[in-house]
């Protein structure tokens, strides 16, 4: 089984799941660029070709033909993007209130355009006026104190900040192509679940509503959990359903 984190986080994130798994799967996490002891030369973004062709290399060396794939928040965009251009490496697919599925606004402006980008570098430079609009934000309605509260602790120090710009902008090219995806998923027949926090203020239900509707391919899963907690109250659920057996 392949696991790839979220947003700030390592293999470690995933404990819980491999004590669950325990003897009944091998298992393989990625440290993703920027975490953990995982880094990335230059200043360019990273190119999709270099990530399949280093997961390509690593399935090759240890001898792995296919896998089950759980991919967590940013974890998930990486998931389908390497589904895309490695289906046989796939067995099954479980993704964790995963990005990659709708591209928020704010988002694709801060990364895709360059303006976005600058005022960006700007507003992670200059962090006084950033905590200035999201307190403005939330005030207005604009953004819930929830989200408000985690993009100010995702900015409380240096090493924070440069990671949210590294994330952002060195990983603008990771995005799957949803058309492609979906048919491989239904052409190779390949199980997607897809688990979601009823709570979950950053990857929400409701962002997600549409592709519950369009995307009937995939099981959906909701649990009671928020976006911090749901691998916590996943492997519960898995534990649970393990029991049984």
């Amino acid at each position: 089984m392949v696991f790839l984190h979220g947003f700030g986080q390592t293999f470690e994130s995933f404990k819980e799941i491999y004590g669950t798994l325990d003897g009944n799967y091998s298992c393989l996490a990625f440290h993703l660029f920027f975490h953990g002891e995982s880094s990335m030369e230059g200043k360019k973004p990273l190119d999709p070709k270099d990530w399949i062709e280093l997961v390509e290399k690593v399935f090759t060396q240890l001898g792995i033909e296919k896998a089950h794939w759980l991919g967590f928040s940013m974890g998930g965009k990486f998931t389908l993007l390497t589904l895309q251009h490695l289906p046989h490496l796939f067995s099954e697919i479980t993704l964790l209130a995963p990005d990659g599925l709708v591209m928020n606004a704010w988002y694709r402006f801060a990364t895709q355009r360059f303006l976005g980008r600058f005022l960006l570098l700007v507003l992670i430079k200059y962090l006084p006026l950033l905590r200035y609009l999201i307190l403005v934000s939330n005030k207005f309605g604009l953004i819930k104190t929830s989200v408000a509260r985690f993009t100010e602790h995702q900015l409380s120090t240096v090493a924070k900040r440069e990671l949210v710009l590294n994330v952002w902008l060195r990983f603008r090219n990771i995005w799957p192509t949803e058309t492609i995806w979906r048919q491989i998923i239904a052409e190779r027949k390949i199980p997607l679940g897809i688990v979601m926090g009823k709570h979950d203020s950053i990857i929400t239900m409701r962002k997600l509503e549409k592709k519950r509707r369009t995307i009937p391919e995939v099981q959906w899963v909701e649990l009671t959990a928020g976006h911090s907690n749901l691998i916590e109250r996943f492997a519960k659920m898995l534990r649970s359903k393990l029991n049984h057996f």
